[in-house]
């Protein structure tokens, strides 16, 4: 049987059909394909079980017309037997229709669904990551993480344990990885703050004798720098110092990571680290990885200004720490 899991949209979207993927890649013992935008292709060394990783250009979590005609033309041009569907747009659901292939399974959504040959409920909350995994259902799989969805590369684990153990912070504290920015994200996010972000690692050190490590992409520079003047707590400072392999073997040495709305924070569940994800515009239910480890700080509307980041304090966050440790 051959299946492949169409993933449109770009990091998130990917580490999100991660419990997916090990599900049916552990489960059915079959070949097993992605099909996404060339930029999610870094992750798929790291995804047990994926055999190909089919890069379809623009195949955004919107995609256009052209994309839609190069996910049509890579399916049809291989024998597949199941194609699952990680993505509720009407678009895309129909070129995966027109591809032929024959056994297609996605999330009920509406007059689309008609497009589908098994359909499956969502969960209540609206989770992203919970919704996909619910899709190995109809192959007879149960819907169960399997803890640890990603492995990084025995290079990225060892730069990551040397880089850990020569700052010091890696000697057996509690370790807490911190995204102060953007962390490897396609779209840009909204950010909480600096001065926030070193306030809390003060007071996650202070507290709970906690080593603090910076995590996040070469636009997460200033962020950090502006960090500096104000960081008490030990800390190493990796942003735009390492790619995005070994900031996932980082993260799976750390016991908890704290984020914004990126991509690390479905990388740390990947893994199997516990996580805090702060959400001020977008919807922490939906977007957030799934599981008791990962916990939501969602910013709430203040009279008839929108939620942002702004409204949630540094003691919000560290209740929710404090709460997981």
């Amino acid at each position: 049987m051959n299946i492949v899991v169409v993933v449109p949209g770009g990091l998130t979207e990917m580490l999100q059909a991660a419990p997916l993927v090990g599900s049916l890649s552990g489960s059915t013992g079959e070949p097993l394909m992605i099909a996404g935008p060339p930029g999610a292709a870094q992750l798929r060394a790291g995804l047990p079980g994926v055999h190909q990783f089919i890069a379809v250009p623009g195949l955004t979590a919107r995609p256009g017309a052209a994309a839609l005609c190069r996910l049509w033309t890579a399916l049809r041009g291989r024998r597949l037997d199941v194609a699952v569907v990680c993505n509720e747009t009407a678009a895309v659901r129909a070129a995966v229709y027109m591809s032929g292939v024959p056994r297609r399974i996605g999330v009920a959504v509406g007059l689309s669904d008609g497009l589908l040959t098994d359909r499956v409920h969502g969960s209540r909350d609206g989770n992203r990551a919970g919704d996909w995994l619910g899709l190995a259902g109809p192959l007879g799989i149960a819907a169960v993480p399997s803890g640890v969805e990603f492995v990084p590369d025995m290079d990225s684990t060892r730069s990551a344990e040397q880089l850990l153990l020569g700052s010091r912070v890696g000697d057996g504290r509690l370790l807490v990885a911190i995204a102060p920015g953007q962390g490897f994200a396609e779209a840009t996010v909204a950010l909480w703050g600096s001065e926030r972000f070193a306030l809390l690692a003060n007071r996650l050190a202070t507290r709970h004798g906690a080593g603090v490590v910076l995590v996040g992409d070469g636009r997460d520079r200033a962020t950090a720098e502006a960090m500096r003047p104000d960081l008490a707590a030990e800390t190493v400072d990796l942003c735009g110092e390492i790619d995005l392999g070994t900031t996932a073997a980082v993260i799976a040495r750390c016991d908890l990571l704290i984020a914004t709305d990126t991509p690390l924070l479905h990388l740390a569940a990947a893994v199997g680290t516990a996580s805090i994800g702060l959400f001020g515009p977008t919807a922490g239910r939906a977007r957030a990885p799934s599981g008791p480890d990962h916990r939501v700080v969602q910013a709430l509307p203040n009279g008839h200004s929108p939620a942002t980041l702004d409204h949630i304090r540094v003691d919000d966050v560290l209740a929710g720490v404090e709460s997981s440790l």
